[in-house]
């Protein structure tokens, strides 16, 4: 049986890959193989005690179909200012009393938006598991997308994640928390990637204590600004690769000019030993050393192999070129 693929932020086995949302972009970006993964699922999770976080689990898969990563992403709160432990335990420990409500309604607080990622099946994936499961929250909504030729790629599911953190940076307690991410990010790929399924486990997300939370309506908005920044990956990608082109083309004229240098050289040196031999015989000396014939053998030799060089690198160079020359 053949190994999962390695591939960083996405495919890893021992340890769980975690990464700020507006990092992830450029870590699948600079791979391949994570450019071809497609996301299959995403589940919408609430936890039903403490502060009864929600977060979102999408299940990927490689270009081949044969192998899966799951992907949790979530907000939370930016602990690192330990001055905010206690702002930020308002949800585990006070109900939503108008003296709560009038105290924390305008905190804002550093979020802290990441992704935690592993293979399915790995010792990665089961620490993830214990992680997000330990406290059995429960699946509020499931969204299946369609058939390969529809489904997000990750590396639009990493810029959709990104830009809605950057549509509300801070923590918002009762206007941009993690209820607010979860079903931002949901929402918007509800209308992105319309070819899909929905199931409805429950209809508890965005509540807390059953109350309904107020969240933020930006799936539209966020909407927007994925496909401005789509836009500008897609420009700055046909940036590089018209420039990559251009350089083939350079460079494949600079070969043939070597190319034809070297032909030039060996005429040359052919045409003036063929008058040393006309010489020779017209002088009477002997002809055709044997000293001699070798050192010219190997100068022949030499620069033969000098010319294979130069068309093998060609030929390689050459289907690009005509790549540029098309388009």
């Amino acid at each position: 049986m053949s190994s999962p693929p390695t591939v960083e932020g996405l495919f890893v086995s021992i340890h769980p890959f975690q990464q700020p949302v507006g990092s992830w972009p450029a870590t699948l970006n600079a791979n391949a193989d994570a450019r071809r993964c497609l996301v299959e699922e995403v589940v919408h999770y609430k936890h039903t005690r403490g502060k009864e976080h929600e977060f979102l689990r999408f299940r990927v898969s490689d270009a081949t179909g044969s192998w899966k990563a799951f992907v949790f992403a979530e907000r939370t709160v930016n602990k690192s200012d330990e001055s905010l432990s206690d702002r930020a335990a308002v949800l585990s420990n006070s109900s939503h009393s108008s003296t709560s409500s009038s105290t924390y309604s305008s905190s804002v607080l550093p979020a802290n938006d990441s992704i935690h990622t592993a293979t399915a099946g790995s010792a990665a994936l089961r620490h993830l598991d214990v992680q997000f499961f330990r406290n059995e929250p429960r699946a509020e909504r499931t969204l299946t997308l369609d058939t390969d030729s529809t489904r997000p790629l990750v590396v639009e599911l990493a810029s959709l994640l990104k830009v809605t953190s950057c549509h509300a940076e801070s923590y918002s307690l009762f206007k941009n928390q993690c209820y607010w991410f979860a079903a931002t990010v949901y929402e918007a790929l509800q209308q992105l990637f319309p070819r899909h399924r929905e199931t409805i486990h429950s209809n508890k997300n965005g509540t807390y204590r059953r109350i309904e939370i107020p969240v933020a309506n930006s799936a539209e908005d966020v909407c927007a600004a994925y496909h401005r920044e789509r836009a500008a990956i897609l420009a700055m990608e046909n940036k590089e690769r018209e420039r990559s082109e251009a350089a083939s083309i350079d460079l494949l004229g600079v070969l043939v000019l070597i190319l034809i240098f070297l032909q030039v050289i060996r005429a040359a040196r052919e045409e003036a030993r063929e008058e040393g031999r006309e010489e020779g015989r017209a002088e009477g000396r002997e002809e055709g050393r044997a000293e001699e014939r070798a050192a010219h053998q190997k100068e022949r030799a030499e620069l033969a192999a000098r010319e294979q060089e130069v068309l093998k690198l060609a030929e390689r160079i050459a289907p690009q070129s005509r790549s540029a020359a098309a388009n």
